[in-house]
């Protein structure tokens, strides 16, 4: 499969003072985008080399696709995976969206974002910032909600509180392997290791706590989300480190969510910015920029990876292919589980917009349609109809009053998963 594009690479200055590398995918031969998509990476991730994939596969479908490196991140200035501010990263990414959103040719075009992971709640938090701004969101694993078992005790983060401003920059903060994890292809796990860019070291004090508590705060955005917090996000399964093959099944849905959005006749608001719109970015002229066109022919790439040098698995290495996953990747094939296990009837409802009856803690019953889920039963739901039963006070000597069945309407709502009972098919 040929994909043709053109790529460019930029420094900026933010108005903090802070040099930021940026890079953009576009349609090949200056051809006009059908809109502009703004990638927020992870954590300790780049966007030039860790999301060559996502640009090149949605410039080649004609959407102009802009990175940016976060403070401390890849080849942009800052301490080596230091989060000062998680506000900062947003800002950050706000200003340089909206400068490229400012130039003349992208003015009236779609704006939609892009987050994997920590960059899932980055995207998050810019589309809650500004709904009428953003189109829509694609999230891959957003970081919304941090595990109970992998939450640290509170006395835990009392204790880190208190010496955040001593050591803020320490590394003192344990975590597991998470590329051992979640790069199934041992070449792509291989390549992953060797790209000097990504950050591999343990999280520094500072930035878990900061991560800590921007997922908290998603969350509890989420729980309380407005209709226009959460109009147009598709949330997707991560697809790095899957087979090429799952990889194109991942953007074919991609990018067939974002011509939903952009077909002629689909009615997209763009809201305007002005001519003599400034937001205080300023381009630097050194390093200078480049621009390369380029075509890549897929078959003829995999040949080349093949015929690298590849060091030898060790047999623990080969073990772990064949053993169960570690806790946050699914244990059988996603595909299967999705299909026919348990979660189907949540897939069934996306696809085919039909009810579902959920069963809740506390004795509560919500009637609705799915928008949006994850293997953890996290759930955005929309025309929900919630249930319960209530029995009233009465004084003392008196019968015990009967119980009164009462409901409300909620038009859109996220759900945690830790809550849910059980899922039903609407009977009716």
């Amino acid at each position: 499969m040929k994909m043709e594009f053109e790529y460019r690479e930029e420094y900026i200055k933010t108005s903090r003072g802070v040099q930021l590398f940026t890079c953009r995918w576009l349609p090949p031969n200056s051809s006009s985008p059908k809109a502009l998509v703004f990638l927020c990476h992870g954590y300790g991730m780049e966007c030039s080399g860790f999301m060559r994939e996502c640009g090149i596969r949605l410039a080649s479908a004609r959407y102009a696709v802009f990175g940016i490196d976060y403070e401390g991140h890849g080849r942009s200035t800052g301490s080596r995976c230091y989060i000062k501010k998680f506000e900062n990263i947003v800002n950050d990414c706000d200003e340089f969206f909206k400068s490229v959103s400012a130039e003349k040719e992208y003015r009236h075009k779609g704006r939609f974002l892009y987050g994997e992971s920590m960059g899932g709640a980055v995207a998050l938090l810019l589309h809650m910032k500004e709904p009428s701004f953003y189109n829509g969101a694609v999230l891959a694993a957003p970081m919304c909600k941090i595990s109970e078992k992998l939450k640290p005790h509170p006395v835990v983060v009392n204790i880190l509180t208190g010496f955040e401003d001593l050591i803020p920059k320490w590394k003192i903060v344990p975590s597991k392997d998470v590329i051992e994890s979640a790069f199934k292809d041992p070449v792509k796990r291989e390549e992953i290791r060797n790209n000097k860019l990504i950050y591999q070291d343990k999280p520094r004090l500072k930035t878990a706590l900061e991560m800590l508590r921007t997922s908290m705060r998603v969350e509890e955005s989420l729980s309380k989300a407005s209709d226009a917090a959460i109009l147009g996000a598709a949330w997707r399964l991560r697809y790095t480190g899957e087979t090429d093959e799952n990889v194109g099944i991942v953007f074919t849905d991609i990018v067939a969510w974002l011509n939903k959005f952009t077909a002629e006749g689909s009615n997209l608001v763009v809201e305007p910015l002005h001519e003599t719109f400034s937001i205080g970015i300023e381009k630097l002229p050194s390093p200078p920029p480049t621009t390369k066109k380029h075509s890549i022919d897929r078959m003829a790439l995999r040949s080349e990876w093949r015929k690298k040098e590849i060091p030898k698995p060790s047999l623990k290495t080969l073990a772990s292919s064949f053993l169960p996953m570690e806790e946050d990747t699914p244990s059988k094939n996603e595909e299967e589980e999705f299909s026919t296990g348990p979660l189907s009837v949540l897939m069934m409802s996306v696809k085919n917009n039909t009810q579902v009856l959920i069963n809740c803690r506390n004795n509560k019953k919500l009637l609705g349609r799915v928008r949006a889920f994850d293997r953890h039963c996290n759930m955005v739901l929309e025309n929900v109809r919630e249930m319960w039963t209530e029995v009233p006070k009465t004084g003392k000597g008196k019968k015990k009053a009967q119980p009164v069945n009462k409901d409300r309407f909620i038009s859109k709502m996220f759900l945690r998963g830790d809550s849910v009972i059980i899922v039903l098919r609407n009977p009716k």
